[in-house]
């Protein structure tokens, strides 16, 4: 069955913050759209469904403008830039971060998974005369807390309205 993009604002069953007419409008503007243009209509709307999901999992200020959408924006009671978020649009950097990270998605469809368990624990760390061995078996298993951890770039879309983090693990994120 084909993904269907439902991009309504405020709506209760939205699954995207743009359609794929605006992304692939947004395309035509980037140096090099081949990883976009090569994708199929299902392809690209499941990866901005997905994108939609993944920047829906992480915590941002404000509080959102109707209690029955299903999205996290549009928001309100927050500003950037001495700009207030109104409930009528969704502001373009959380568009860019969408078309941006259905992009990558898209063509790095295993990147959000998490590793084995195994990537990143050492058996043993040496350090001089020093030569510590490691319970691998007691270690935890992999994760990826949130987008965050895959794709730090989009700190640059979203920093400026996200608290960071995921569900039960914020960090605070400041635009510089």
């Amino acid at each position: 069955m084909a993904a269907t993009i439902i991009a309504t604002l405020k709506s209760a069953t939205a699954n995207s913050y743009v359609t794929l007419a605006e992304a692939n409008t947004y395309f035509e503007t980037i140096p090099d759209s081949t990883t976009w243009d090569n994708k199929t209509d299902d392809q690209k709307n499941r990866a901005l469904i997905s994108a939609t999901r993944w920047i829906d999992g992480l915590n941002f200020y404000g509080d959102r403008c109707d209690e029955a959408q299903a999205l996290k924006w549009p928001r309100n009671n927050y500003e950037v830039d001495d700009v207030e978020l109104a409930c009528t649009a969704i502001p373009q950097s959380i568009k860019y971060a969408q078309y941006e990270l259905a992009k990558a998605l898209a063509n790095e469809t295993d990147a959000m998974t998490g590793n084995k368990g195994t990537d990143g624990s050492y058996e043993r760390v040496k350090i001089g005369d020093m030569d510590i061995k490691y319970n691998t078996s007691s270690q935890g298993i992999g994760t990826v807390n949130n987008v965050f951890d895959v794709y730090p770039w989009l700190q640059n879309y979203l920093g400026a309205y996200c608290l960071g983090g995921s569900g039960g693990y914020p960090v605070r994120v400041v635009r510089g």
